[in-house]
């Protein structure tokens, strides 16, 4: 899988909960354009460990500062 169709895939899941029209980029942060706080993080978290079939470590998840970091990290466990 690319890093393209994992964008894809990640952008698919931030609409779905901010709305079809909410703009997703590469350097979105998570906690500051999504208003995340950590139940939502983790939330979010839990449907990436789903969509992708993976674990992301607590260590994995403080790191996780924009849509970009995501990309990497889903990208480095599949």
């Amino acid at each position: 899988m690319t890093e393209k169709e994992i964008f894809d895939r990640i952008v698919i899941i931030i609409q779905e909960r901010q709305g079809e029209d909410f703009v997703v980029t590469e350097t979105l942060s998570l906690k500051d354009d999504l208003d995340a706080d950590s139940v939502d993080l983790m939330e979010f978290v839990l449907t990436l460990e789903d969509e992708f079939g993976i674990e992301i470590s607590d260590e994995e998840i403080d790191q996780l500062q924009s849509v970009a970091d995501v990309v990497r990290t889903i990208k480095g466990k599949i």
